[in-house]
């Protein structure tokens, strides 16, 4: 028998015994520390392997306008999405993908970028993807792993009329946009109101997502549902009822197709607006979904402005139409006889400077009541030059010119009152002149307001006082409890301090404007009803003259307030006048009188 001495010291015994012990210790550890410290992540990982969470979108809630019929509904459209954690490593996916969509690789992995929510969550790629890739992305699924597609809902617009500045559009959030919404429930990649009534009423519009987890194999394949108890079902947005009425919009929308301008009628007793046109405008069909760059910079390019709503951001000279401010503060402050007579010889002389009258000829000899109708300007400028200038602007601003409508939309314009204080500021003390007070009564110089501010006007003319808030929102259907809810607006102070008798002078004055042989609105005559006016020619150093009408009608319980400005449309008895009187002879044939609406609700 042979034997092998045994060299082992017992050091090197020892020292092996606790190298195996200490491995085990580590291996004890480390598996303590993946089973038990880090179960949460790893528990996480495993589950998201085989567990997919599918956002379920909720539609926005649709818009109709005041009789019911439908302006905005949905639409289903085709997403496709990428799960980072599946993808990022994986060169031939996104080489693939590219192929099939015709988007470049970088610009697909931009996309997962920017809408980044998390590794095993949704990143969105493409929007609106055709039945023909979609079908190329299933026969490829094995090839495509983390690709998938989602069923979105988007806008529609069967309407007649565009109403694209009151509607306004959807845009994508990013992750700038997240850090200032600090709403529950939005993600990068998300859609929001971000103009128009589809931003004023995105909490009423917009519905609250759900999701629902679903079994996926290796290939992430989904081969069923999972029951879970945190399964959410979506919650859609509730129904938006508008003022407007789409048949008079799309009346007015077409009476301006081709001019620059804008066309407003309001129920001047409630400040319901029953159509807004702003042209040149835009197809609102070009803001369904997501809006492509190339698109959004056609439109910011164009020469037109279409995204820029002349209604309410655009800011003018009123015109003759401003007028009516000279002859209240006048009359309250007996500051000239109104039946004294002041001789038009078609220009008013002040020092060497010649100011003339629309008429070359003159107008003769007129009281004020005659210079209103016939729009006579040597008359007011003789007028003004017995007035305070601040007297006058005091006079602006009790009518709420200067100053915003607080009108249910986003941006509008505030106009500009000028007084004494303006004008020292503007030109230096002493560097203006009575001229200045000239070009100002008429309504040209410094002044400036927005055809939003001046259907207000008239509609504060017709009802001798009361100023409302102009307004879109009617009403909403609560889609938890199926319930209308209508929109209570605060309106701001009566105009106070001018007397009945004076409030008739000038509605009589207004009537003979459209209705005698010498008024200068007589084109916005309508048979068969009480029409209301004044015309305005704007000076536009840019090119011809604006042209204004300002006006009203009143039927029956209803009394509508008009104005329509035609850039570059000349004189205020021209083009603006007959796009009045065919408005108003619409609404006369078409519209039923209805009454303010008295319901109570929140806002």
């Amino acid at each position: 028998m042979f034997y092998v001495k045994n060299n082992v010291t017992s050091l090197h015994r020892n020292l092996l015994i606790a190298t195996v012990f200490a491995l085990f210790i580590v291996l004890g550890f480390r598996l303590y520390q993946l089973q038990i410290v880090e179960y949460s992540r790893f528990a996480g990982i495993a589950e998201a392997n085989q567990i997919r969470v599918v956002t379920k979108e909720a539609p926005r809630g649709l818009i109709y306008d005041r009789n019911g019929q439908i302006i905005v509904e949905n639409k289903s459209q085709y997403n496709l999405n990428i799960i980072p954690y599946e993808t990022v490593k994986n060169d031939s996916v996104f080489r693939l993908l590219s192929r099939i969509t015709g988007i470049s690789e970088s610009e697909i992995r931009q996309r997962v970028q920017k809408n980044y929510r998390g590794l095993f969550l949704p990143a969105r790629v493409a929007t609106d993807i055709d039945f023909k890739m979609l079908t190329e992305i299933e026969e490829r699924r094995l090839e495509l792993p983390g690709v998938l597609y989602s069923l979105e809902s988007v806008r529609s617009f069967p309407g007649p009329a565009n109403l694209s500045h009151v509607l306004g559009y959807l845009r994508e959030i990013d992750k700038e946009d997240l850090r200032m919404i600090k709403d529950y429930g939005y993600h990068a990649g998300d859609l929001i109101g971000w103009n128009g009534v589809e931003r004023e009423y995105e909490n009423i519009l917009h519905g609250q997502k759900g999701f629902e987890y679903v079994q996926v194999n290796v290939f992430g394949q989904e081969v069923g549902k999972v029951q879970d108890e945190r399964s959410v079902k979506p919650r859609f947005g509730n129904d938006l009822y508008l003022t407007v009425d789409i048949g008079l919009q799309d009346y007015t929308e077409k009476l301006l197709a081709g001019k620059k301008g804008a066309a407003i009628v309001m129920d001047a007793e409630s400040g319901e607006i029953l159509a807004m046109t702003s042209k040149p405008d835009y197809s609102p069909e070009l803001f369904s979904g997501i809006v492509e760059s190339g698109v959004w910079s056609r439109l910011l390019n164009d020469a037109d402005r279409p995204l820029y709503n002349r209604a309410m951001q655009g800011t003018y000279p009123a015109g003759s139409t401003f007028k009516i401010v000279a002859v209240f503060a006048s009359l309250q402050n007996s500051i000239l006889n109104p039946d004294a007579l002041i001789r038009c010889q078609g220009v008013y002389r002040l020092g060497r400077r010649e100011f003339k009258c629309w008429k070359t000829g003159g107008h003769g000899r007129m009281n004020l009541f005659d210079a209103i109708v016939n729009s006579c300007n040597v008359y007011f400028y003789n007028l003004i030059r017995k007035m305070d200038l601040d007297l006058w602007a005091d006079y602006a601003r009790k009518f709420h010119f200067g100053a915003f409508t607080n009108v249910d939309l986003y941006g509008e314009s505030q106009g500009v009152v000028p007084d004494e204080a303006f004008l020292n500021k503007k030109y230096g003390l002493g560097g203006w002149t009575e001229g200045n007070k000239l070009n100002l009564v008429i309504g040209q110089g410094d002044l400036l307001v927005t055809p939003l501010q001046m259907v207000r006007f008239a509609g504060t003319l017709a009802t001798h006082g009361k100023v409302v808030t102009p307004h879109f929102g009617l009403r909403y259907l609560d889609c938890q409890t199926n319930r209308f809810q209508t929109f209570v607006f605060t309106n701001p102070d009566s105009v106070s301090g001018i007397s009945a008798a004076h409030w008739d002078f000038v509605e009589k004055a207004m009537y003979d404007v459209v209705n005698s042989k010498n008024g200068t609105g007589r084109a916005a005559r309508v048979r068969d009803l009480d029409v209301y006016g004044k015309t305005g020619t704007a000076q536009n150093p840019h090119g011809e003259d604006h042209s204004w009408f300002i006006g009203y009608s009143k039927r029956d319980s209803q009394i509508l307030a008009v104005t329509v400005l035609i850039e570059h449309g000349g004189s205020g008895g021209g083009e603006a006048a007959v796009a009045a009187g065919r408005i108003l002879n619409y609404c006369k044939k078409n519209l039923v009188p209805t009454p303010a609406q008295t319901e109570i609700a929140t806002r």
